[in-house]
């Protein structure tokens, strides 16, 4: 099963997905419909969450994060793993999609105003918490209101909430790391192929996936691809989630189905047909001699 869009996810059902654009931003609020233990997401842009209740598990390989009530943070373009919490079924959340661009605009509104000085190094990180006071936490909630279908508001009074929430973030003294990346951003930093590709290989995702996670052209994806790796990208993908895929198979007890499912492949079948075409033995019987 190929990962699914979340920006695209988010606009595709009104009444599941409240949502509006400002200014171009994509903000939406919803009590999550996932049905499934774990699915695979991704983000094609960067995006502020702030959980108000229930409860989710994000993981990116060996990165796990409890998302609970009250919890906020910057996610960014990456593919992951969203996980059902045994306990809690349910989880209400606000999110805000924020496009390179814009970064740019609020920065240079705000700069005068920014705390600048000893801004840490910027992280490869793909989720960043946010620490929350009581007025960032309010910023946040005054947001709800608008999700109302039956009333209207101006774009420039909501846009000038969703500014007072990015400001607030920006200048919390333990928000610091968040400031370093979006002033990253906002002076064109690309993510190297790379972090993106050593990140994400274990996701089912396309190669036009692939390149709205580095903001590239698909073009340029190849291009920048193959200048790094002197190969392409599905060759690579192939050649890295087999590898994958056999530690797995010597190192624990998951299903064969499990394990190319953690690997990306679409599925148990696409799986032992492309072990057996490189290694000339099914995934089973390579793991049956192992002993």
């Amino acid at each position: 099963m190929l990962a699914y869009n979340t920006y695209k996810v988010h606009q595709s059902n009104q009444k599941v997905f409240q949502h509006f654009k400002v200014n171009n931003q994509l903000f939406v609020f919803y009590n999550c419909p996932q049905k499934e233990k774990v699915m695979q997401l991704y983000n094609a842009y960067n995006q502020f969450l702030f959980s108000i209740g229930g409860k989710r598990i994000f993981s990116m390989g060996n990165q796990r994060w409890e998302l609970t009530k009250d919890t906020a943070f910057l996610l960014k373009r990456t593919a992951y793993h969203q996980e059902m919490h045994e306990e809690v079924e349910g989880w209400k959340v606000l999110a805000f999609y924020v496009k390179d661009a814009y970064f740019k605009k609020i920065l240079e509104e705000f700069r005068p105003l920014l705390p600048w000085d000893n801004l840490p190094p910027h992280t490869d990180d793909m989720l960043l918490y946010i620490d929350l006071n009581d007025q960032i936490k309010n910023c946040f909630l005054s947001m709800l209101p608008y999700f109302d279908d039956n009333r209207r508001y101006p774009q420039d009074i909501i846009e000038m909430k969703f500014k007072e929430l990015l400001y607030n973030i920006f200048i919390h003294p333990d928000n610091k790391h968040i400031l370093a990346y979006v002033n990253a951003i906002s002076e064109g930093y690309q993510t190297p192929i790379w972090e993106v590709m050593e990140t994400n290989y274990m996701f089912n995702l396309k190669l036009d996936a692939f390149a709205q996670i580095t903001n590239r052209s698909l073009s340029a994806f190849k291009r920048d691809f193959r200048k790094h790796y002197n190969t392409s990208p599905g060759k690579w993908l192939i050649k890295k989630r087999l590898e994958r895929a056999k530690i797995y198979l010597g190192t624990t007890n998951h299903s064969i189905q499990s394990i190319a499912f953690d690997s990306g492949f679409n599925n148990a079948s696409h799986f032992s047909r492309v072990f057996q075409n490189q290694f000339n033995i099914s995934p089973s019987t390579y793991r049956n001699s192992l002993g």
